[in-house]
């Protein structure tokens, strides 16, 4: 099993805070790192809500948590 821990920058919708969400994905496969870092890239000048972010990754990847926090509030987002 490998694991994947890395933070993902996104700006919220409704007010524009930028987020920083930590991210885990567990893989039986071979994921390359450089995956993570085009997904950074391609949501990183729009605006996404944490479960927006959550389910374009579970898309791509088998086992996705995403943690982040807004406005006070912890956020848990996984499979």
């Amino acid at each position: 099993m490998n694991i994947y821990n890395f933070k993902l920058v996104c700006r919220c919708p409704n007010d524009s805070t930028v987020n920083i969400y930590d991210v885990v994905i567990k893989s039986k496969k071979i994921i390359q790192v450089e995956d993570f870092n085009k997904f950074q890239s391609k949501i990183y000048n729009e605006k996404y809500y944490q479960e927006q972010i959550y389910e374009l990754l579970k898309d791509n990847f088998d086992n996705v948590k995403i943690i982040g926090t807004h406005l006070g509030i912890k956020i848990v987002s996984k499979k």
